[in-house]
């Protein structure tokens, strides 16, 4: 009975939103530094530009948090989508270290605006009495993506180029906002 509670049109859509939004993240773990070394830039700058995402994305999150109490969780959703989507696809075009660096803020902005939201979009569907079991259900979508993602991303670099696994990003972020605007709420 709590199943049939927890798994609504909007949770599914959601959760789908999700697995392919954190897919760009998860394939991005393995191959970007690849992608870095083999542009010739030192371990430091690599390691910055890895940190600078989450950086961005953690300092970001309380004031997403406070802006949900008055903006609906889809907005924030669908603006992260778009960052991503945006952020992928420059990453074909960013080569030196600042551009990189101001596009990794980016990305690290869409991951706070969608996580944050999403995570407060089940948490505010979900039956009260159920509010944990969904948010597991829910996380299992993240949990998804980085079983397959990272070895997906590995796959595409030893048989393609860095162009197409930024496409790849691209079209999972356009996706995810796809996904995201057909929600409800």
């Amino acid at each position: 009975m709590a199943i049939e509670k927890i798994l609504t049109r909007d949770f599914i859509l959601s959760f789908f939103a999700q697995f392919a939004f954190s897919s760009v993240f998860c394939i991005l773990i393995p191959t970007f530094p690849i992608y870095l070394s083999g542009k010739g830039s030192p371990e430091a700058e690599i390691g910055l530009l890895i940190g600078v995402f989450s950086v961005s994305s953690l300092i970001l999150r309380p004031f997403v948090g406070r802006a949900l109490l008055r903006i609906p969780e889809k907005k924030f959703m669908i603006t992260g989508a778009i960052l991503y989507a945006f952020s992928s696809f420059a990453y074909l075009f960013a080569m030196p270290f600042w551009p990189l660096f101001i596009v990794r803020i980016l990305h690290g902005i869409g991951l706070a605006f969608f996580s944050t939201a999403s995570f407060t979009l089940i948490a505010n569907i979900s039956p009260e009495a159920h509010r944990g079991q969904s948010l597991s259900y829910y996380y299992l979508a993240i949990n998804f993506a980085f079983v397959l993602a990272p070895y997906f991303g590995m796959l595409l670099i030893n048989q393609f180029k860095f162009s197409i696994l930024f496409l790849v990003c691209t079209v999972l972020s356009l996706s995810s906002l796809f996904i995201t605007a057909r929600l409800s709420k």
